[in-house]
């Protein structure tokens, strides 16, 4: 399998797109310049700068220091590229070529707000919608699952020792129209918290939990218009969870890293291929940056993509589930450091752990299977 990088001008932002007007700025007019250098917009609004001459670009941050928001490369005269800003700030932006040398530097400013825009339809089910939601909830090493009722939009917590149910706790109840699809430790308490989505507004939230009761809640950053929030983990190793985003429409998947619910920066992840889904990310490899746990639906097969950072650097298939059988989420449940393989039967509703050395089955156990009217997964 190979990742395809295919970086677009859609520029992966905090809030989410409105529309506006389009202010435009000249490239390379009479000199090493940016004409005006200097201009006021508002969110949702868009700058189109236009090549005038040859061999600059207009990217994002400072000489040196490139911000990952937009690039355009270096372009020729006659060329065009367009960004929308969609939250308020100061970005700065200068030419590669020509930004440290010359001092061929910009800024947009965005202030001020529009009206908000009609929300759109909810998008159709992200990857990430049939992964279960594990984290160590009591701190005993050993992950736990969170367990949803349909019905009531209760959650529970099921306190496992390996592939032992433990003992049980309920958690909050989610509120309509929001969906689980994480839990990590996002105020560094040492206790795992909630992830959630909505996919009608694409709002995220982070509910802050002790154990399972719920302490406290935070927006965090809103996906443009097309993404959704699918997975949550630490991909630049600074101790923090990051957002995995997929794109349904391009099958593009985008790291957003985060402090606490802060948008900090942004990077492009691999593109799946058509019949693939994200169901979880961890290290099967043992370099210290989470993978991607693929699977198919269509014909049951498991893949490892590994990563470094938002990067592809190789991949790998894993083992095939049985009939009926699905891949739902990755983590390490025997406590021996590789990650494991968390499996589903929807028509039975047994679990069971299919214990891996890195892309490789080794063993597998049955874990608890989930009560009539309870899903194991995150949706």
């Amino acid at each position: 399998m190979a990742a395809a990088m295919a970086i677009t001008s859609l520029l992966i932002l905090c809030p989410g797109a409105a529309s506006g007007t389009t202010v435009t700025v000249t490239v390379g007019n009479g000199g090493f310049f940016f004409t005006p250098s200097s201009v006021t917009i508002h969110p949702g609004d868009t700058v189109r700068w236009t090549w005038s001459s040859t061999g600059h670009s207009t990217t994002s941050g400072t000489p040196g220091h490139p911000s990952g928001l937009w690039d355009s490369g270096v372009l020729a005269q006659g060329a065009m590229f367009t960004h929308t800003f969609n939250s308020a700030g100061s970005f700065a932006y200068y030419c590669t070529p020509h930004g440290a040398c010359c001092n061929m530097v910009g800024t947009v400013t965005v202030t001020g707000a529009t009206p908000t825009p009609t929300p759109p339809p909810p998008p159709p089910p992200p990857p990430g919608a049939g992964t279960a939601i594990v984290a160590d909830f009591n701190g005993d090493g050993h992950p736990d699952w969170v367990v949803r009722n349909a019905g009531t939009r209760q959650t529970a917590i099921w306190f496992l020792n390996n592939n032992v149910f433990v003992s049980g706790a309920f958690g909050p109840m989610l509120p309509v129209g929001w969906g689980l699809r994480g839990a990590a430790d996002f105020n560094s308490d040492s206790h795992p918290d909630y992830g959630l989505f909505n996919s009608a507004s694409r709002q995220t939230a982070i509910w802050y939990l002790s154990g399972p009761t719920f302490i406290g809640s935070a927006f965090g950053p809103t996906p443009p218009g097309g993404w959704a929030l699918v997975a949550i983990a630490d991909f630049n190793g600074n101790g923090k969870p990051d957002y995995v985003l997929y794109n349904a429409g391009t099958r593009q998947t985008a790291i957003w890293y985060l402090n606490n619910n802060i948008f900090v920066s942004a990077a492009f992840g691999p593109t799946l291929p058509p019949g693939w889904s994200l169901r979880g990310a961890a290290d099967f490899n043992g370099d210290s940056h989470p993978d991607y746990a693929l699977f198919n639906s269509t014909t049951r097969q498991t893949a490892i993509w590994y990563l470094s950072g938002s990067t592809f650097i190789g991949s790998a298939f894993g083992p095939t589930p049985p009939g009926g059988w699905a891949l739902v989420a990755a983590a390490d449940f025997n406590g021996n450091g590789k990650p494991d393989y968390l499996l589903y039967n929807a028509g039975t509703r047994q679990t069971a752990i299919w214990y891996l050395n890195n892309n490789v089955f080794v063993s597998a156990a049955f874990g608890p299977a989930i009560p009539a009217g309870w899903s194991l997964l995150g949706q």
